[in-house]
């Protein structure tokens, strides 16, 4: 592998590329957090809250086997909402000095004279203990590591592939390490200090013979700890993707069963849920499962749980972003919707106690509400038995399409699908559609399998064989 020219980037999340330091001790970040609330009380708020967040992703880009780009973002920046009779003021800056925090104060303050009172705000959280920091968020590993420490997993997953068969070249790839700091601080006395560390990595591959060419094949790896990660597995099962796909056949339309492995089942199934118990999108009106709390939403073989405080959890954190301790909350228990996910805002509007699922994207935006961990819990069988169930139909490996998560319609490209047959694995597949609704389809749920992996929307899901599922193949 050799270091190439180029200044690919493949970034995900916006994120703000303020190049200040994002050192500092937690302790002082809080410091900051709190000094800024009694500024904005002193210049008139009712209520104030800071949030801090102290950012360092390092990231290693490769494109056609090479190392097109290798660098390190930081960035370091400070929120700050205020109100005043019922109006909202938000400004945030990346100038912590005593002038830049002031002016963002300031800032603030003035936007409540422009807005509108909000009549269904109550107040901002009130401080509650944690019931416990989730276990292995943060590993010192992840937080210490320089370019050629994530460089080497790189190379581990490069060679992985190159050593598992010659027909197989690597597209594109790219891996992360990433540690975050958060201190958030109001006037209701939530003093909340976080830190988290997260690894990630994805490799693209495709396979050759005989001049024609497989689909393209992902894989991927996420974790909070150094050693649950294995760029060695992205990379073999990327190969092993790529190759079996090659000598691709088609197959007559049909619909039937389709056995979604936790990728797709994640991206078509999962994330429509993840809109439908929004509590905001609820209130809003942007739910189909508003009104349905207590009913039958899924197949009996469907239950979830949203735990932000789950043990090595990709999205565990001690508190959620307005400093309310995560916990964890039944969503669908078999089949039956149990709660929708508030922060503080739409659980008062309910007289609730919020769920701990306030969220932001970054320092320099509102929280809004998202799940944590959300987590599928795990059936009897493996992949394998699963395809044993399938007397006609696919298995998909990779969706390529657009899911619409208010209404539950997708449609797409099945890739790395293969055609089933009696319980058996029969071809690869050429380029062929899958379409349906998401929420018939959680109706639809013949059975869920035992290997739960996360996927790259945070929730953790294992692979899902539904029924009666459009499969259209193109002649």
């Amino acid at each position: 592998m050799r270091q190439g020219a180029g200044q690919l980037r493949r970034d995900g999340r916006a994120q703000p590329e303020d190049e200040a330091s994002a050192g500092g001790s937690e302790m002082s970040l809080l410091i900051l957090a709190s000094s800024a609330v009694e500024r904005c009380v002193k210049l008139g708020a009712e209520e104030a809250e800071a949030f801090i967040q102290s950012q360092r992703t390092l990231e290693v880009v490769l494109e056609r086997a090479e190392i097109q780009n290798e660098r390190t973002k930081k960035h370091i920046g400070i929120g700050i909402r205020v109100i005043k009779e019922k109006r909202l003021g938000f400004s945030f800056t990346s100038n912590l000095t005593d002038e830049g925090i002031e002016q963002a104060c300031r800032t603030a303050l003035s936007l409540t004279d422009a807005a509108l009172p909000n009549l269904d705000w109550v107040s901002l959280p009130n401080r509650e203990e944690p019931s416990r920091t989730p276990e292995g968020i943060y590993d010192p590993e992840i937080a210490q590591m320089d370019g050629g420490g994530l460089l080497s997993l790189v190379i581990e997953a490069y060679d992985e592939v190159k050593g598992y068969d010659p027909r197989v070249e690597i597209d594109d790839g790219k891996f992360t390490a990433m540690v975050n700091q958060y201190a958030i601080s109001n006037t209701h006395g939530v003093e909340a200090l976080d830190r988290k560390t997260l690894i990630q990595g994805y490799l693209t591959c495709i396979a050759k013979e005989s001049g024609r060419a497989s689909s393209m094949a992902l894989e991927y790896d996420l974790s909070t700890l150094l050693k649950g990660f294995s760029p060695r597995r992205i990379g073999r099962a990327a190969a092993e993707k790529a190759l079996a796909s090659l000598n691709p056949r088609t197959a007559a339309s049909f619909t039937g069963k389709v056995l979604l492995e936790s990728d797709p089942a994640s991206s078509i199934l999962i994330w429509p849920i993840i809109s439908s118990v929004n509590a905001d999108n609820v209130q809003r009106g942007r739910s189909l499962w508003a009104g349905l709390l207590g009913r039958e939403v899924a197949s009996p073989e469907l239950t979830l749980v949203d735990n932000g405080l789950l043990p090595r959890g990709v999205a565990s954190s001690t508190f959620d972003s307005e400093g309310t301790p995560r916990q964890e909350t039944k969503v669908i228990t078999k089949g039956k919707l149990e709660g929708f996910l508030h922060n503080s805002f739409t659980a008062n509007k309910e007289g609730r106690r919020s769920t701990g699922n306030a969220y932001r994207e970054a320092y320099n935006t509102l929280p809004t509400v998202s799940s944590s961990n959300l987590i599928v819990e795990a059936g009897r069988k493996s992949l394998e038995e699963l395809v044993l169930e399938v007397d006609r139909g696919i298995i998909v490996r990779r969706f390529s399409g657009n899911v619409r998560p208010e209404s539950g319609e997708f449609s797409g490209i099945a890739k790395q699908a293969c055609y089933i047959e009696n319980g058996e694995v029969k071809y690869p597949l050429g380029e062929t559609m899958i379409s349906g609704n998401a929420f018939q389809a959680l109706n639809n749920i013949i059975e869920v399998g035992r290997e739960v992996r996360p996927t790259l929307n945070m929730a953790y899901v294992p692979p899902m064989l539904i029924d009666k599922i459009d499969i259209i193949s193109k002649q």
